[in-house]
C-alpha cells in the first residue's frame, strides 16, 4: 500500500505521522508519501512497524517523472 493511500485511510496528516516517525520533518514525510524521494533506513524500519507492515519498502521507493526527463531533453534539443 502506499503511503498516501495509507495516510488517509488513517486520516494522519504530514505532522503527525513525522511525529510519530521522529527525527524527520513534516516536509520530509510529504516528500515520502508523494514519492519524491526514498526514506533512509531508519524511517523505512519505523514506517513498517507504524503501518503495521502496510507500507513496505518498495511502496515508498521514488518514482521516476519521465514527462519532466523528456520536455528537458526536447528544451536542450531546441538549443542546440
Amino acid at each position: 500500500m502506499l503511503l498516501s493511500a495509507w495516510m488517509r485511510t488513517v486520516r494522519l496528516t504530514n505532522r503527525e505521522l513525522a511525529e510519530k516517525i521522529g527525527g524527520i520533518s513534516a516536509d520530509g514525510v510529504n516528500k515520502l508519501r508523494y514519492r519524491q524521494r526514498g526514506p533512509s533506513i531508519r524511517v523505512a524500519a519505523r514506517l513498517f512497524e507504524i503501518t503495521s507492515g502496510k507500507v513496505g519498502m518498495a511502496d515508498l521507493m521514488p518514482c521516476n517523472k519521465p514527462k519532466q526527463a523528456k520536455a528537458s531533453v526536447a528544451a536542450e534539443a531546441d538549443r542546440a
